[in-house]
């Protein structure tokens, strides 16, 4: 299907649904939220520019002259209030944190690609104004409900495809939104697995992650409690089929890390006796997934043994890369092109061109090698900073459901990220930055 009549159809619901909340006198601000969640998997743009190579140029790839968020952004200015103008440095460090990252990389000297860079400035900055814009006219509720709806739908939708591919076997529904998704759907051929709206059954996996931890959080804080069991029920049985083995694993261990952190809000989660009641159950849990239950042989054997060679080749290269340049990296978004100037390093470890044209399978690593010392520094003071802090948040009974929610996605892009590069992929960085930009927005009120 052709994406411009998809996103027309897309736009034509929304603007039905708000027509009949308007005659039942229903505020529809949060449908601004709801639609941009909607339409992340399906990566709407018009590519000005996609550099060649070999239609890889980064984990964020082609600069877009009309893209969705931009598009919005046009959308949005007239509701626009004046305090979006109004821009404090105090209160948004991660953003300015990152900018300084992009400047440092535009003078990196180890840069080979300065278009990749650019690429990633144009996304990152685009999606931050369009959350600012939002940010100006929509409360806190706008945004919890309008990220509800969106997650909803896209559940319910995804969960209706992931029975027509694999269960069914509609092969014919992987292609409608991408046309790469029909040959990642059987992963070449080895093993099938739900796409839905997405490219790759690990990416369905991965968002359905982090749509479970947001369920879990609204069912626990008594939002909307009866929907979001079922959302997150649905959400578990998508991922189910997606036959994704790191998002198993990061599904329990996100899980279980919200669940943990919202009991234990008012503890030190670092005793000795909380860490065991979070440790136990979750190995117990883990172990019965790999080595005892019906799922079992997707760890033990099929290509499990081949992927897990093919992700040590990429951190070999990627700490070989590091080598080069340890404190600054090579440049953001640029390291797929460093090492198509650079085949040696692919070299010393194998011939296989695939490991030169796919970007690391490791987000962490690729930090390492994209930004060295000084990022890989900040992106764990990140993390973990900010866990804390929607830790203290839960503990306060302030800002709830978006903290726990922060919880879970990092948990997942920490766990997920170690084996793969889905993370920051365009087709689940967006919701990063939503969940991200407003958790910390209304922290700090």
């Amino acid at each position: 299907m052709g994406k411009g009549i998809l996103l027309f159809i897309i736009i034509s619901i929304y603007l039905f649904r708000t027509v009949i909340l308007k005659t039942k006198k229903k505020d529809t601000k949060f449908l601004w939220v709801s639609f941009f969640i909607f339409c992340i998997p399906f990566e709407f743009g018009k590519a000005l520019n996609t550099p060649k190579l070999n239609d890889i140029a980064g984990t964020v790839q082609p600069i877009y002259i009309i893209s969705l968020c931009i598009g919005l952004i046009i959308a949005v200015l007239p509701y626009a209030k004046r305090r979006f103008i109004n821009y404090s440095f105090k209160l948004n460090h991660w953003v300015n944190g990152f900018c300084v990252l992009l400047i440092i990389s535009f003078l990196n000297p180890y840069n080979s690609f300065y278009t990749g860079t650019w690429v990633l400035a144009i996304f990152f900055l685009s999606n931050i104004l369009l959350f600012k814009l939002l940010s100006s006219f929509l409360s806190e509720s706008d945004v919890v409900n309008g990220l509800f709806d969106g997650l909803k739908w896209l559940a319910y939708s995804q969960f209706f495809l992931a029975i027509c591919f694999p269960v069914l076997g509609i092969s014919a529904v992987t292609k409608l939104f991408h046309e790469s998704a029909e040959i990642w759907a059987t992963r070449l051929d080895t093993r099938s697995g739900a796409v839905g709206f997405f490219n790759h059954p690990g990416r369905l996996a991965l968002f359905m992650v982090v749509a479970s931890s947001f369920f879990l959080a609204t069912y626990l804080y008594n939002f909307r409690r009866k929907a979001s069991a079922i959302c997150l029920g649905i959400c578990v049985l998508t991922l189910f089929l997606t036959y994704s083995r790191t998002s198993y694993l990061a599904l329990i261990i996100t899980l279980f890390s919200c669940y943990y952190i919202d009991k234990n809000a008012h503890k030190n989660i670092f005793s000795i006796g909380n860490i065991l009641k979070f440790v136990v159950p979750t190995v117990l849990a883990l172990v019965y997934l790999i080595a005892y239950s019906p799922l079992s042989e997707l760890f033990l054997q099929s290509d499990s043994s081949d992927q897990y060679d093919n992700r040590m080749v990429h951190w070999l290269m990627a700490f070989h890369i590091f080598e080069t340049s340890p404190i600054i990296g090579v440049g953001l978004n640029a390291h797929l092109s460093y090492i198509s100037q650079h085949l040696g390093i692919v070299n010393q470890i194998t011939m296989d061109d695939f490991f030169s044209v796919n970007p690391i399978h490791n987000i962490h690593l690729i930090i390492l090698s994209e930004i060295g010392i000084v990022g890989i520094l900040l992106w764990v003071y990140f993390l973990f900073g900010n866990i804390i802090k929607a830790k203290k948040e839960i503990k306060e009974g302030h800002n709830e459901v978006l903290s726990l929610t922060l919880v879970g996605l990092f948990v997942a892009y920490i766990i997920y990220g170690l084996t793969g590069w889905a993370p920051f992929s365009t087709a689940i960085l967006p919701i990063f930055l939503f969940i991200t930009f407003f958790s910390i927005k209304y922290r700090d009120q």
